[in-house]
């Protein structure tokens, strides 16, 4: 592409997201929807650029992802998104209520089950649990890492024959809960819910072909404040993907 076709292009991009933003007041602070499963690095993220950003301050609503789509759907002040996987964001950026050119992958993640240690069972092994067993696992109409578990256990040929041992959590935290309160002796959850915790541990991750990849994708909300793709930017920056790794998260 010549290079004045380019520059135009690139300029193009920058005004449309400029004009998906609002004048931000120096006491409003940006709101971010973040999924679950952010809930313990997302104050870190908030600190370091508050520190780094004069004057900006940033607000963030937890919640699984599907829930929090239907918030912004209901017109919820959010200026922006922080979901559990690409598709609600699409969904979202499809309805004209993301910004599509400020969407981006900001970190990775790994699908793993999770129990006690020494409890005897891997993936493939979730059918010979006894009869009285329980497994814990995102709703996967509104939970990304019950979506991912789905397709994982779809692919293993086991999600139909395990129906009917499944406990649904609503959101990846209610999941970690119920195997950690021992109300089910396994759950599936994404690797980075065990940062912190010594009572669970690893017993098998997702591999192979069928296997997922979870990803933590975020975007403007159309008419958010302008500071929203600001704290995006940030969130993608080294100094970001350094905080979000060191609570466990891929790269990218």
């Amino acid at each position: 592409m010549p290079v004045r076709r380019c520059r135009f292009a690139i300029a193009l991009v920058v005004l449309a997201t400029m004009g998906a933003c609002r004048k931000q007041g120096p006491d409003e602070a940006t709101s971010v929807a973040a999924a679950s499963s952010l809930r313990e690095v997302m104050p870190e993220l908030t600190r370091a650029y508050e520190a780094s950003h004069a004057g900006r301050r940033v607000t963030a609503t937890y919640a699984a992802t599907g829930d929090l789509r239907k918030q912004v759907e209901a017109g919820a002040p959010v200026d922006v998104v922080l979901f559990a996987g690409g598709r609600p964001v699409d969904d979202l950026i499809s309805e004209g209520r993301a910004v599509r050119e400020s969407r981006r992958v900001v970190a990775t993640n790994e699908l793993v089950l999770v129990g006690r240690k020494g409890t005897p069972f891997t993936f493939a092994t979730l059918t010979k649990l006894p009869a009285d067993e329980k497994i814990a696992v995102g709703d996967p109409r509104t939970v990304p890492v019950g979506e991912y578990a789905r397709a994982y256990l779809t692919a293993l040929g086991e999600w139909d024959a395990l129906q009917g041992r499944f406990v649904l959590g609503a959101s990846v935290a209610a999941v970690l809960a119920y195997v950690r309160r021992g109300e089910v002796v396994v759950g599936i959850v994404y690797r980075t819910e065990l940062h912190g915790i010594d009572d669970l541990v690893v017993l098998d991750e997702a591999k192979g072909e069928g296997a997922p990849r979870p990803q933590v994708v975020g975007a403007v909300v159309t008419g958010g404040r302008e500071g929203a793709a600001d704290f995006l930017s940030f969130v993608a920056s080294p100094p970001g993907e350094t905080l979000l790794a060191s609570f466990g998260f891929g790269a990218p």
